[in-house]
């Protein structure tokens, strides 16, 4: 459990102990006579601002994954003829991409990947398991994983699922759950686990495992942004 989402459950464990410590000791020592304790009377209102502070942090999420899950449910319904219009592009677009990338041989030591910007980006990329076929395709802004047929798209610096709502959020050359910590970084021509070191290698259009286990073709080249939302999509997190 990630340190953000168990900070509201030790504030309101705080809060709990605090009030109910606090109360047993304001009405001890009244029953003694001893008058209004004053430790007594801070613990208890120390408490109440913690259960205060913890209903707040709580209200606030459930009402933030509401709203993404309500912003990813308005875009997903006029999308649905897009959809079904790539579907019927698969075929011819390989063959496009084959024409277009024809470049003179250069050896893969000596080539550096260069980043596209999806901005302008309007051409279709399929990612593929050398060996096996495509996995992912990706148009733009919207990436489709072709294993279970789902949508992504990324908006400025956040990833939304078509029908959920967002998941990742990408700050910079790195890549993070929504509402979590860091995964995937990329540097130069590597793909890092942020807290793990080396995974991955990008040469040419290729990826490749850090063990050689398993090798990516891309059918053109790709920004950072989609970039590592493709590695999310493949390499998952962990």
């Amino acid at each position: 459990m990630r340190r953000k989402q168990y900070m509201p459950w030790v504030i309101a464990v705080i809060g709990v102990i605090g009030t109910a410590y606090g109360t047993f000791m304001l009405f001890y020592h009244f029953n003694k006579g001893n008058g209004l304790n004053s430790a007594a009377l801070i613990l208890l209102i120390l408490g109440i601002i913690c259960l205060s502070i913890t209903a707040f942090l709580v209200g606030s999420t459930y009402l933030a994954r509401r709203k993404n899950r309500n912003m990813g449910n308005t875009v997903d319904k006029p999308k649905i003829e897009v959809k079904q219009e790539a579907v019927e592009e698969d075929k011819p677009a390989p063959k496009a991409d084959i024409k277009r990338t024809e470049t003179p041989y250069v050896p893969k030591e000596k080539r550096n990947y260069s980043y596209s910007s999806y901005d302008s980006y309007t051409s279709t990329c399929y990612v593929k398991l050398v060996g096996y076929g495509p996995l992912l395709r990706v148009e733009g802004n919207r990436i489709l994983d072709m294993c279970n047929n789902t949508y992504y798209h990324i908006e400025n610096n956040f990833v939304y699922q078509d029908g959920y709502g967002v998941l990742y959020e990408i700050s910079g050359n790195r890549i993070r759950d929504a509402f979590g910590g860091y995964f995937y970084e990329i540097s130069g021509s590597n793909i890092n686990k942020v807290f793990g070191g080396f995974y991955a290698s990008i040469s040419g259009n290729y990826i490749t495992l850090f063990d050689l286990s398993k090798k990516y073709e891309m059918t053109d080249s790709l920004s950072k942004k989609q970039l590592l939302v493709v590695a999310m999509l493949l390499f998952g997190k962990y």
